[in-house]
């Protein structure tokens, strides 16, 4: 499978690490320079939808723009050049020795998806489980939606209609590939992951987070932040709840999305 991380420049130990972790593990992998959200050039402004994210009453981090500009054009060129199958790092991320493992099953699966996250996610989110792969891990949901982006496989198919839902910038693509009610994808998270975030595990710092914020100072943009997270609370149950009653039938179904978050295993 092929495998895309996308790194700074500037990041030389991140990518001198990533790359030797996945030597290490036997892996063939493209490095894709990223866009600095410090410094986006002029051409990419006709993709930020400013407007739509002033709208929403979000702020926006640049360094998080910059990164859906990146990932962007990986998906782009998957779309109009192949291959059918990739899987998408940050540079980020530490890996589980069972990694290739996973890929290898992933690309042989029967199991239909468009995207599966490769990373943990949201702890206190309840997992649902719902097929079990030859390697012993499980492809399942997270309630009532993952996030992250830092290690996620992607189909070609899933990547133009990603492409297609979302045609312009306006949040981070954590939440964009979050959104499977918005693109239409078959989306899975998998149990246990087999890619870490190291800003986790290591406290390395956000090379996102060094990039400017354009914040909002007009008196409704609290009011529009609300309206947002709250339709979107709404939309990930109604979708969640639709997932689970097409995927254990209707009884079974309810009691995922009705069950106390401590009673998931």
């Amino acid at each position: 499978m092929k495998i895309v991380v996308i790194s700074l420049t500037r990041a030389v130990e991140r990518r001198q690490r990533i790359s030797a972790d996945l030597e290490r593990l036997g892996l063939d992998f493209e490095l894709r320079d990223a866009i600095d959200g410090r410094n986006i050039p002029p051409e990419y402004e006709a993709l930020i939808d400013r407007a739509g994210s002033r709208r929403d009453g979000r702020v926006m981090r640049m360094g998080s723009i910059a990164n859906w500009l990146t990932q962007r054009q990986v998906l782009s060129d998957m779309v109009e050049n192949g291959p059918e199958m990739m899987t998408v790092l940050e540079d980020d991320a530490d890996f589980a020795p069972e990694f290739p493992a996973v890929l290898d099953v992933l690309e042989r699966t029967e199991t239909p998806f468009g995207i599966v996250f490769l990373h943990r996610g949201p702890r206190r989110r309840p997992f649902v489980p719902h097929v079990a792969l030859e390697t012993g891990h499980r492809l399942g949901w997270v309630r009532w939606s993952h996030f992250g982006s830092q290690g996620y496989t992607i189909t070609r198919q899933a990547a133009r209609r990603f492409l297609e839902a979302n045609p312009l910038v306006r949040t981070g693509i954590d939440r964009a590939l979050a959104r499977y009610w918005h693109h239409g994808q078959t989306t899975y998270c998998l149990r246990p992951a087999v890619v870490l975030h190291r800003r986790e595990t290591e406290g390395t710092p956000s090379l996102i987070r060094e990039a400017p914020v354009v914040e909002w100072s007009d008196p409704l943009w609290r009011l529009r932040r609300g309206w947002f997270y709250g339709k979107e609370g709404v939309r990930k149950r109604v979708a969640f709840a639709g997932l689970a009653i097409r995927a254990f039938g209707p009884v079974k179904g309810a009691i995922q999305v009705l069950r106390p978050p401590g009673s998931f295993r």
